[in-house]
């Protein structure tokens, strides 16, 4: 055991969140996030930050088992979805240093049974990027009904075969999970091993990460969190039937300080040259914030690189800071419990403005949660109790509208909702007050009021001249109009 692992075993057993380190009084910062975010429930997990390898904060919150009341600690092993595409990146830039595989290499040269003419112009850069025009297997009409039956990229191929590509290689970017699939198969071809194999040979024993696997969900795996879904009659319900199956594009299972060990060996030379790791955090297609499978952006003029990754019942963000040295895990076993925790989690190490969460916004959270799982009747319990009253939770009476007009009901009640938000909301609010009379529009046109609906679409175009649908709406209001119809 090196002494990168003997100082993360030591760290296991300190019940504290604070370390003494240059650090401490960050640390007390990023706590207090930490707490109040678990406090409302909006999070259940683990986060570490570390300065230059040395962990300044780590702590756990909330149950790994909710039945077993097993609590999650530094050491649970956590679903971290989409993060999986780093580790495909960088093995795609092993076996482009060791000569198997170039970024200018073809889909044809490696998998000749794809059955459309485009691979023999989609280039292995091109699935690293998403802009292959690949789209997402999961989308595929089988997809749900085979899914339990899938164990390898060898079992998910056919359903990205059957997908003609959405567009020509290299004209944009569009997030493909097919895309990564790909290159998992990819991966296989060129080394000769399955991409499990890969992973464990050639990134979890170099960075010494001995508490990672891409296991499936229904395999055995020690101090493994169960994702956690909320029900619309309260509590939870696990998981286990709804994620999707571990494959290149996502779903390896690891444990925060294994996260910080596999950062930490890609600053030095065990996982990748030093002009490799730069290749392949540089973005080069069409995306400037996505270089190959990492996310790219500046915060105050800081460079993050990492992913994220979200799936039914867990959520995840692995972000890293080159030029300051800064890493932030934080992985979650609730539905977007990471994401929203990290972002508060990063204006506090670089100094912006943040506001700790209230129970409103823990209870519009859990109404956004209930729109994804499709159930709006226990949504819009939450967002029309939310914007009630004398002061009403703007945000909630917009998306309670917005939700009423894509089902098609309560239009008359989504019109009122919309009239008190614009005269409420400020020129500044988001949504803003144009989008908030197309909508209105919008509600007006479905009840058959086209006048009232054609002067709401003029007021949000008067607002916002721009507004590609709002003309169109306008444009298709007028047409019917001129026919009859």
């Amino acid at each position: 055991m090196n002494y990168r692992s003997l100082a993360l075993a030591a760290l296991l057993a300190i019940p504290s969140p604070l370390l003494a380190s240059k650090g401490a009084v960050q640390a007390q910062h990023i706590e207090t996030l930490v707490a109040r975010h678990a406090q409302l429930d909006l999070f259940s997990g683990t986060v570490l930050v570390a300065d230059h390898g040395k962990i300044v904060y780590a702590r756990a919150y909330g149950e790994a088992n909710k039945d077993y009341r097993i609590p999650n600690r530094l050491d649970t092993s956590y679903n971290i979805g989409s993060i999986g595409k780093v580790f495909t990146a960088v093995a795609v830039m092993q076996l482009v240093e060791a000569g198997k595989l170039r970024l200018d290499d073809t889909l044809s040269k490696h998998l000749p049974d794809y059955p459309f003419p485009e691979k023999g112009a989609i280039t292995v850069q091109q699935l690293l990027n998403h802009s292959s025009g690949l789209g997402d297997y999961m989308e595929h009409a089988d997809y749900k009904r085979r899914m339990r039956e899938i164990r390898t990229i060898a079992d998910i191929l056919p359903l990205i075969y059957a997908e003609k590509p959405q567009f020509p290689p290299g004209e944009r970017f569009a997030y493909s999970n097919s895309g990564m699939v790909v290159l998992g198969a990819i991966i296989e071809k060129a080394s000769g091993l399955s991409y499990p194999e890969y992973l464990q040979r050639h990134i979890f024993a170099p960075a010494g990460m001995q508490a990672s696997h891409l296991a499936q969900e229904d395999e055995p795996l020690a101090n493994r969190a169960i994702g956690y879904i909320p029900n619309p009659a309260g509590g939870y319900r696990a998981n286990v039937r709804e994620i999707m199956p571990a494959s290149a594009d996502g779903g390896l299972q690891t444990t925060a300080p294994d996260l910080l060990r596999f950062d930490q060996a890609l600053d030095g030379t065990s996982l990748l040259r030093a002009d490799s790791r730069e290749r392949m955090l540089t973005p080069v297609g069409p995306a400037p914030f996505y270089a190959s499978g990492w996310f790219t952006k500046r915060v105050d003029g800081h460079l993050a690189v990492g992913h994220g990754g979200g799936a039914p019942g867990i959520n995840a963000e692995y972000r890293r800071y080159p030029d300051d040295g800064l890493t932030l895990i934080v992985l979650s076993n609730h539905d977007m419990g990471a994401t929203p925790l990290a972002e508060d989690i990063e204006k506090s190490l670089f100094g912006l403005p943040y506001t700790l969460p209230t129970r409103v916004d823990a209870d519009y959270a859990r109404a956004q949660q209930f729109i994804e799982q499709g159930h709006a009747p226990a949504a819009l319990s939450i967002l029309d109790r939310l914007g009630s009253g004398e002061h009403p939770h703007l945000p909630s009476l917009y998306a309670g509208a917005k939700l009423r007009i894509g089902g098609k009901l309560e239009l008359e009640q989504a019109v009122t909702a919309l009239t008190r938000y614009i005269a409420l909301a400020g020129s500044d609010a988001q949504p803003s007050p144009a989008a908030a009379w197309w909508r209105k529009g919008n509600a007006q046109e479905l009840m058959g009021k086209t006048a009232e609906a054609e002067a709401s679409y003029e007021q949000s175009q008067r607002l916002n001249p721009d507004d590609e649908d709002v003309r169109q709406a306008l444009e298709n209001l007028k047409r019917a109009k001129s026919t009859g119809r």
